[in-house]
C-alpha cells in the first residue's frame, strides 16, 4: 500500500464526508429553520424524544419525509462515490475502505461545522454498498423481517448493520474488510448512544412509548405499521380472537 495514496484516500473521504447535506437542504428549502435539535412528542405528560444529531432524521423532522429521503440519498452518495472512485482506480489495495471510513468520520465530526454532525448511518451504507451490495440487501431485509416478526422497531432498524460483521467475515475472510465494518459500527453506535439511552429510559416509565412511536421517531413509521401486521404477537392475538366462542 502506498502511504501517499492512503493519505489522499483518507483526506478525500473526510472532506467530502464533512459536507452536511442536512444543513444545505434546510438552508435552500427553509432558511432560518433550526435542525440542531429535533423533538418527537409522545403520549404522556411533557414527554418527547429529542435528538441533537444533524442528518436526514433532523431534516425529516423539520421538513417532512420527502426532504428527509433526499438528504439520506445524498448522504449515501457521499460515502459511495468517493469509495467507488478509489476502488476502481486502485482495485488491488483497500484504499476505498479508508475513504469510506473517513467519509463517515467526516459526517459525524464535520470539519466545516465545528465537528457537530449526525449519526452516519446513510454514509456507512454508502460505503457498504461499494464493499458488498448483496450483503446490504440480505442483512437489511433479514433484519426487517426479524424485527417485524418480533414487533421490535429497533431490531428492524439496526440488525442489518450488526449482521454485516459476520456476513463480511464469513463471505470474504478479509481482515481489512472486517475492520472497516467494525469501525463503521463503532462510529454509528457511539453517535447514537445518547438516543438509545433516552429510549431505554423512557421505556422504564409508566407512560412508556410503544413500538409504533419509536418507529415514528426513527422515520420508519409506515414500514413498521405494515410489517407489524405479520408480527408473531399480532398473529397470535388474531388466532386467540378467532378461537373465542
Amino acid at each position: 500500500m502506498d502511504p501517499s495514496i492512503a493519505i489522499l484516500a483518507g483526506v478525500t473521504g473526510y472532506l467530502i464526508g464533512s459536507i452536511s447535506f442536512a444543513r444545505l437542504v434546510v438552508r435552500i428549502r427553509a432558511p432560518g429553520v433550526d435542525v440542531s435539535t429535533i423533538e418527537h412528542p409522545l403520549e404522556g405528560p411533557s414527554k418527547t424524544f429529542e435528538s441533537g444529531s444533524i442528518g436526514a432524521s433532523a431534516v425529516r423532522g423539520q421538513l417532512g419525509a420527502k426532504y428527509g429521503c433526499l438528504t439520506a440519498t445524498l448522504d449515501i452518495l457521499k460515502g459511495l462515490l468517493p469509495a467507488l472512485f478509489f476502488k476502481l482506480w486502485q482495485p488491488r489495495a483497500p484504499y476505498y475502505l479508508i475513504t469510506a471510513t473517513l467519509a463517515t468520520v467526516g459526517h459525524n465530526y464535520p470539519l466545516y461545522y465545528r465537528f457537530k454532525g449526525g449519526r452516519g448511518l446513510s454514509t456507512i451504507y454508502g460505503g457498504f454498498l461499494v464493499l458488498d451490495w448483496v450483503g446490504v440487501l440480505v442483512t437489511n431485509v433479514g433484519g426487517m423481517l426479524l424485527g417485524g416478526l418480533l414487533g421490535q422497531a429497533l431490531v428492524m432498524r439496526y440488525t442489518g448493520l450488526l449482521v454485516m460483521i459476520p456476513w463480511v467475515w464469513f463471505r470474504t475472510h478479509d481482515a481489512a474488510k472486517l475492520a472497516y465494518v467494525l469501525v463503521g459500527n463503532a462510529l454509528f453506535w457511539v453517535a447514537i448512544l445518547p438516543e438509545l439511552r433516552q429510549i431505554l429510559r423512557l421505556r422504564k416509565d409508566k407512560d412508556r412509548p410503544d413500538e409504533q412511536q419509536v418507529a415514528e421517531f426513527m422515520g420508519m413509521g409506515g414500514v413498521y405499521h405494515v410489517v407489524k401486521r405479520f408480527s408473531i404477537a399480532n398473529l397470535i392475538g388474531k388466532q386467540e380472537e378467532g378461537d373465542k366462542p
